[in-house]
């Protein structure tokens, strides 16, 4: 039988991992979760349509149709790995991390930046701008590697998606690990002192009604992979980052007055975001000799 695995692109083969991680994590940890049938029935369901993809290999048709879905489609997947990480992040730490990151604050700062930045400016106009920044996360994330993909092809934007979806799989089992859900969490009501801000206040309180969950504070991955994002910029289309740049600005300040992460989330995430960079380039440079050698020999 044909070795089925030699058809998966890196990130696919990425994903493989990443399900069958956290696929173990549930099974022996049934005790400690409930539903964890309809979590595997998700997993079979996503392994399914790979695998339905996967007979779609061909590499002269790279600018195909069903080759550019196979490219992007990973980017869907994030936001359900990401709520299930608020299922599983109670695992190894029954209790969350919280109050140890707000000693920690206070004793850096004497207060707590993530309750005080918005209490020092707050004003809507102000507010509107960190709500901007904040959005602008999701339109980096798509819009970027949507951008290399019509302006350098296929084969960088395979590399660069890959970087990005393993980077956040790998936060997300951090995630799981540690568990800390951030300001707007664990101050009782901490959101609702901040300014409501106009119609990108009102996307984001969309968003986080539908897809937020009390999860995924340390390290910021919003922060990490922005950083990376603006990385792709100065190495691939450095005339995007006169825009990129001050956006990048605006969401890292909007993670905090948003009330997102504390200080050392984000502090965090410029101090790792190096490593987990070269852990995914590395990641996607042996996944795709693998893959290649596989393929060759069937």
């Amino acid at each position: 039988m044909k070795n089925i695995f030699y058809k998966l692109k890196a990130i696919e083969l990425s994903i493989v991992v990443y399900i069958f991680l956290t696929s173990l994590l549930i099974i022996f940890s049934q005790k400690y979760i409930t539903n964890e049938g309809y979590n595997l029935i998700i997993r079979v369901s996503i392994l399914t349509i790979l695998s339905i993809f996967v007979f779609f290999k061909n590499d002269n048709l790279e600018n195909s149709r069903i080759q550019t879905v196979r490219l992007f489609w990973p980017i869907l997947l994030l936001g359900f790995f990401y709520t299930e990480t608020d299922y599983l992040n109670n695992i190894i730490f029954e209790t969350n991390l919280d109050p140890i990151f707000v000693k920690i604050e206070q004793l850096l700062f004497g207060v707590q930046p993530s309750e005080n930045f918005s209490q020092l400016l707050p004003y809507n106009l102000f507010a509107e701008v960190m709500y901007f920044g904040y959005f602008s996360y999701y339109l980096l994330i798509i819009g970027l590697p949507v951008f290399i993909y019509f302006k350098l092809g296929f084969k960088v934007t395979e590399r660069v998606i890959f970087t990005v979806v393993n980077s956040f799989l790998i936060y997300y089992l951090i995630f799981i690990i540690f568990p800390v859900v951030g300001p707007q969490f664990y101050f009782e009501n901490s959101t609702q002192n901040l300014p409501q801000g106009y119609i990108f206040g009102w996307l984001i309180r969309t968003i986080q009604y539908y897809g937020e969950a009390p999860t995924a504070a340390f390290p910021s991955s919003h922060v990490s992979i922005c950083l990376m994002l603006v990385w792709f910029c100065f190495k691939y289309v450095k005339k995007l980052l006169i825009i990129v740049i001050p956006i990048a600005i605006l969401l890292i300040l909007s993670t905090v007055y948003l009330k997102a992460h504390y200080v050392i989330d984000v502090l965090a995430a410029f101090i790792i975001t190096p490593l987990i960079y070269i852990i995914s380039s590395k990641l996607f440079s042996y996944f795709t000799l693998i893959l290649k050698q596989d393929d060759n020999n069937n």
